[in-house]
């Protein structure tokens, strides 16, 4: 007798509109299972960044049927956020596939709507519970270009204010353009790292500070830093392929956040060991200068301070005196880094133009991208790159005689080239200011880059 194989039909996702939410399951609901909204053996699986199938065992006839994320205030729309009708399908008896298109979500929008995030930023979540502040926070994260198509672990840099982050039309105030300056970098060599954003509440001063200023508020930032180290963190790195070394974790902000963030280093060493600090309001409490001479700070840790001169009076000394003080109380002088601009402000702009600078010089010390995938620093063949950052020269050394050195901006066009031998002088004096990628092609032929801010 043969065998009976039912038919099947096979729904492809093809897109999904990109901040469709990452921690979300998508749902088949329609006609052929009484318009479940959540039934598990209507579940998509996700195939890729935006893309997800399933297959199912309908009758034949004229079907109905919809996405949704688990409830019908989560169901799918059109570009932007409308309400669509039903998709309608009539399926012959017969193994078919069908693909369609998600253009938006009714709760969150579409792709109708202005967004100048890359297609590498997505949302995590539209509702991360915050047990320990009884809310709950809207995450956003960035995976590098290659993310869904290696198998490579890569360091987490958490930053706070995540709406100003990625999307001009996320923010009142501007973009800080991350999600650009990585995609750029990656391109010229970077390995690549995964960032989190994450949202700013109502209760933003109150939970970016653990202490009161009676004038302003604050004394929720320990619970805040509580769950980021408690909750967040141990989900990003369950969910995502993170290196979970503590080097390998960074947290940064800017104003406020750079107060939070300083806190949560010093009081989490054993979680973060890079440290951005963006126009930190260090004015707000004393109490940040006491926690440092408390629990002192580990010799390993990376500080990055950098602000406008003219943003606040007591701007400059303040980043000066806590880069003394983490200094006297544990930390490598080598190991932190302060820069001050007369033209900088305390705006989204001036964090955007700072931001590649601050991630290369904190990240710096970890992998190398090169020919053969990656070397660890400790281990690849010797190309020293001095001072950096440069001025109108820099000096390179290699331990191999000949080799081959391209300069490569950020948006990816190469600068200048040359043949060198051991030690070579490069001369920048016609080279604009900014971030550059120095690649050197060695003898054995191992390509390898490094990061070099130009300043005139």
């Amino acid at each position: 007798m043969p065998l009976c194989v039912q038919a099947q039909l096979t729904i492809n996702i093809t897109y999904a509109y990109h901040y469709t939410p990452l921690a979300d399951t998508l749902f088949l609901s329609g006609t052929f299972n009484a318009w479940l909204v959540n039934s598990p053996a209507y579940a998509f699986t996700r195939t890729g960044a935006n893309t997800f199938s399933l297959t199912i065992n309908p009758p034949a006839g004229a079907l109905q049927f919809k996405v949704t994320r688990g409830t019908w205030a989560f169901v799918e729309a059109n570009s932007t956020g409308g309400t669509i009708a039903n998709r309608s399908y009539t399926y012959s008896g017969s193994p078919s596939t069908l693909n369609i298109q998600i253009n938006g979500w009714q709760d969150i929008g579409g792709d109708g709507q202005a967004s100048t995030a890359t297609s590498h930023v997505y949302m995590l979540d539209t509702d991360f519970p915050m047990p320990q502040l009884s809310t709950s926070r809207k995450i956003w994260i960035y995976l590098p270009p290659d993310y869904f198509t290696s198998v490579k672990k890569y360091p987490v840099l958490y930053m706070h204010d995540g709406q100003n982050l990625f999307d001009r039309n996320l923010s009142a105030f501007g973009e800080w353009r991350v999600d650009e300056s990585l995609d750029s970098l990656f391109a010229t060599g970077d390995n690549g790292i995964v960032v989190v954003g994450i949202e700013n509440g109502p209760n933003r001063i109150n939970e970016y500070s653990p202490w009161v200023n009676p004038s302003y508020g604050g004394g929720q930032g320990t619970q805040y830093m509580d769950w980021l180290e408690h909750n967040l963190k141990p989900y990003i790195d369950n969910n995502y392929r993170t290196n979970t070394t503590p080097k390998f974790t960074g947290i940064m902000g800017s104003s406020m956040g750079g107060l939070i963030s300083q806190f949560g280093a010093v009081q989490y060493p054993q979680t973060v060991k890079k440290v951005g600090l963006l126009s930190p309001s260090f004015w707000f409490t004393d109490t940040i200068f006491q926690q440092v001479h408390k629990l002192g700070v580990q010799a390993d840790m990376k500080f990055y301070f950098v602000s406008g001169t003219t943003e606040d009076s007591s701007m400059v000394p303040l980043m000066q005196a806590m880069r003394d003080s983490a200094i006297a109380k544990g930390l490598s002088p080598s190991r932190t880094k302060l820069l001050t601009w007369a033209d900088g402000q305390h705006a989204e702009w001036f964090w955007a133009r700072e931001f590649p600078a601050a991630y290369l010089w904190l990240f710096n010390d970890l992998n190398i991208a090169t020919s053969a995938g990656s070397l660890n620093e400790d281990s690849q063949p010797a190309f020293d790159v001095y001072p950096n950052p440069a001025s109108n020269q820099v000096c390179l050394t290699a331990s191999d005689h000949n080799w081959k050195l391209r300069l490569i901006s950020i948006q990816g066009k190469t600068c200048l080239s040359k043949e060198c031998s051991g030690h070579d002088i490069l001369n920048l004096s016609l080279i604009p200011a900014g971030i550059y990628v120095l690649e050197a092609q060695t003898e054995n032929g191992i390509v390898i880059r490094k990061k070099l801010i130009v300043q005139h």
